[in-house]
C-alpha cells in the first residue's frame, strides 16, 4: 500500500521485528487503564499455534502491527494488539492491517471477528465502527469491565 511516507508492506512479522511497537502499545495502554483492564498478549503468543502476527513495514522499519487468534472451537477469530506508530497514524495503515486479518480469517474459514478495546481510545472505536463492528457483551475469557468495549463483525466471503 502506498502512503504519504512511501510504500508499506504488510507481512507476517517476527516478534523481534515489532518489539518496539509492542513496548509503545503496552506503555500507552498502561497509561490509560488499570492493569486488570489490560488484556495484553505478547508477540510470541501471537506467533504461536492458532495465531498470526502481522507487521506493516516501511522499508525495514515496522510502523504497525496486528495479531489474529483462531478460536475455531468457539466459531470466531479475535483481533489483538492493533497498533500503528504515532507518526504514521492517519495514513490508512490500521485500516489496511484490519483488511489483512479479515481476509486471513476468511481463509481460515472463520467469518465472525471479535475484539476488545478500551473506552479511552476514540480513534480505535471510530475505526472499528467505520469497518462495521458493533458492540456486544463480553466474550471468551473476558469479564464485563467499565474500561472495555467488546465488538464483533460478521465477514462475507
Amino acid at each position: 500500500m502506498d502512503t504519504l511516507y512511501g510504500s508499506v508492506i504488510i507481512r507476517t512479522a517476527q516478534p523481534d521485528e515489532v518489539a518496539g511497537l509492542m513496548e509503545q502499545s503496552s506503555a500507552l495502554l498502561s497509561s490509560l487503564y488499570p492493569a486488570e483492564s489490560n488484556h495484553l498478549v505478547s508477540a510470541e503468543e501471537l506467533s504461536g499455534t492458532n495465531a498470526v502476527l502481522l507487521g506493516a513495514f516501511l522499508g525495514e522499519s515496522s510502523v504497525g502491527m496486528i495479531g489474529l487468534v483462531d478460536y475455531r472451537e468457539d466459531g470466531y477469530a479475535e483481533v489483538k494488539r492493533l497498533f500503528v506508530s504515532e507518526v504514521h497514524r492517519g495514513a490508512g495503515i490500521a485500516t489496511a492491517l484490519m483488511a489483512e486479518v479479515e481476509a486471513l480469517a476468511i481463509e481460515w474459514g472463520l467469518f465472525l471477528m471479535r475484539l476488545e478495546t478500551g473506552v479511552k481510545q476514540p480513534e480505535s472505536l471510530s475505526l472499528y465502527s467505520r469497518l462495521g463492528y458493533v458492540t456486544r457483551e463480553a466474550f471468551g475469557r473476558y469479564l464485563e469491565d467499565e474500561h472495555s468495549v467488546f465488538m464483533e463483525r460478521t465477514l462475507t466471503a
